[in-house]
């Protein structure tokens, strides 16, 4: 007896299923559809939770931060050791483009992003100049409107500026003082 009831009411939501699929279309809701459109955006643009883990080497969110921190801190206290925390570095990288596929919207990504492009501006060898510009370009072009973008073109800027020196007459020779002789030492 109990599994002719399932039956039957198998077949009646069945049957309620394709009345209501084939029935003309009722007049829009605009208050439900609303809501539908923005729920379904909400549910796209997430934040990555603490406990999932990206890359290659699995690494969750707090990882991929203290190693870039970590291997900053590093170069800080011995730059003839930048060259050993690339790899480190790469392997995070990898595990932030991974957080970025999954979780696109993820307020964190952005000041990631920056803290790579900070950590390669410590490198001073044309590698770490190359990943400079490409981490920048990664940064401005995901995330254009970050408060991080703006920080990173006016770091750049400042590092771009000339440094004041002995002024050089168009020959390269040093030109002369504003007093008009060769040394103020005279």
């Amino acid at each position: 007896m109990k599994r002719l009831i399932a039956c039957v009411s198998l077949v009646a939501a069945a049957a309620t299923a394709a009345a209501s699929a084939n029935a003309p279309p009722s007049a829009p809701k605009p208050h439900g559809a609303a809501k539908t459109v923005a729920h379904s955006k909400r549910a796209k643009c997430k934040v990555a939770p603490a406990d999932e883990y990206f890359g290659k080497l699995k690494m969750s969110i707090l990882g991929i931060r203290n190693v870039i921190k970590d291997q900053g801190l590093k170069v800080d206290v011995f730059p003839e050791k930048a060259d050993s925390t690339l790899n480190s570095i790469e392997l995070a990288e990898d595990a932030v483009h991974d957080w970025q596929h999954k979780y696109p919207c993820d307020s964190w990504l952005p000041g990631t992003i920056y803290a790579i492009e900070h950590f390669y501006s410590k490198i001073h060898t044309a590698n770490g100049i190359k990943h400079v510009h490409a981490a920048f370009a990664w940064l401005r072009r995901d995330y254009p409107k970050s408060r991080f973008v703006v920080v990173a073109l006016r770091e750049d800027g400042a590092a771009s500026l000339p440094q004041p020196g002995p002024p050089v007459a168009a020959d390269g020779s040093p030109s002369p003082t504003p007093s008009g002789s060769p040394s103020a030492s005279n």
